[in-house]
């Protein structure tokens, strides 16, 4: 396994005290995540937990789903992690049970389908912080997710959003500006020698010398990256320059299909599957393409922003509040023919590929700091002012 990013703990200030001027003790917080897999959402969990402030928060993960790649990292910030089994009833029991015993000042849910465990504290007090980080409701089961919408808001205090569009998918279904509120994701810049270093790395592995241009993507072989329009955009591409590409990611029951559909382009995009830290191959590439029907804020182009990569990405979500098009990076509908149109345009260019990657690191520095990132998320936690939860 990766080792997880080193980031400090340090707090901003000194420790809590009552009104009688003793030290606080750290408030209990109650965090519920659906899965600890190898993601974008989970690495954002990692650096919230990691940038907390240890003498004001004192937080216990809760599972919901399947552990898996980020237990070890959060384990070894000193956060408990509690795996909750059985039927979703009896979850929703055990996790009320716990949070009795555990008394938490505020619950945190990380996705739009744990949200609903807010309900299960209802009577309680608890302040309920909920989260919505894919497209509107996508995240939420399809049957009955008319239901499950509903839910995911009810028991909530307010919610966080990570796309100003779905943020105003919330406000029109009745949310107001103080129950719904935008925070980006935040990613850590690797310095540029380190960039240069894996860059290096991975290009000897794939046998590219530093000449040839690379497309990378990044991503759940699932239908809703749709690399089936990656392989067709590179297709077309290598109609007007001699591109290779890597597609990296696990597989969710997609792959074999891609396969055959890659073969027609010979041994031009390899498969590398799912890697241990895709920041590093990231660096590898001279492009890096998008091509989702839907995402919240794609913790990959971040990533590719912010080791200077030039990236091209279908119009989605919260994309409109990462690129600004033809300045930070390149923005097409889901055409497979104009996506092509702009990698060409990058793959043949290399002053527009260096002068579009320095602007994309350089807005990504200025506006997705992981340590500001997750202050204002912790201050969310904080009481309302009115004393309401």
């Amino acid at each position: 396994m990766a080792a997880a990013p080193a980031v400090s703990t340090v707090p901003a200030g000194g420790r809590p005290r009552s009104a009688s001027g003793l030290v606080r003790a750290p408030e209990p917080i109650a965090v519920m995540v659906g899965q600890l897999a190898q993601g974008g959402s989970e690495r954002q969990l990692y650096a919230f937990l990691a940038h907390r402030d240890p003498a004001r928060w004192a937080p216990v993960l809760y599972v919901s789903g399947e552990l898996g790649f980020w237990e070890e990292p959060i384990r070894s910030l000193g956060v408990p992690i509690v795996l909750l089994r059985g039927s979703a009833a009896a979850k929703m029991a055990r996790f009320r049970a716990a949070c009795r015993a555990h008394r938490p000042a505020c619950f945190f849910s990380w996705s739009s389908y744990t949200n609903p465990y807010g309900l299960a504290l209802t009577g309680m007090g608890v302040r309920r912080v909920g989260s919505f980080r894919n497209a509107g409701f996508a995240d939420l089961p399809e049957r009955f997710r008319g239901l499950w919408s509903k839910a995911s808001l009810a028991g909530l205090s307010i919610a966080v959003c990570n796309s100003r569009e779905t943020r105003q998918t919330l406000l029109t279904r009745g949310s107001t500006a103080q129950q719904a509120v935008y925070v980006p994701n935040g990613v850590e810049t690797p310095p540029a020698m380190q960039a240069a270093a894996w860059r290096r790395e991975w290009r000897a592995r794939f046998g590219l010398g530093e000449s040839e241009i690379l497309v990378v993507g990044v991503g759940r072989l699932a239908p809703q990256k749709n690399f089936a329009r990656f392989l067709d955009v590179i297709a077309l591409v290598r109609a007007r320059a001699p591109v290779r590409a890597v597609i990296a990611g696990e597989d969710m029951g997609c792959r074999p299909d891609l396969e055959v559909r890659a073969a027609r382009l010979g041994d031009t995009v390899t498969f590398a599957g799912r890697v241990p830290d895709a920041r590093e191959l990231i660096c590898a590439a001279d492009v890096f393409l998008l091509t989702s029907d839907h995402e919240g804020m794609p913790n990959v182009l971040l990533e590719a922003m912010s080791a200077g990569v030039p990236c091209v990405t279908t119009r989605v979500n919260a994309v409109g509040d990462l690129v600004c098009h033809g300045e930070t990076g390149l923005v097409a509908g889901h055409d497979a023919g104009e996506l092509a149109d702009y990698v060409a345009r990058l793959a043949t260019d290399g002053s527009l590929r260096r002068r579009i990657g320095a602007r994309a690191r350089a807005a990504v520095m200025r506006d997705h700091d992981p340590a500001a990132v997750a202050a204002r998320l912790w201050e969310l936690c904080e009481p309302s002012p009115s004393g309401r939860a």
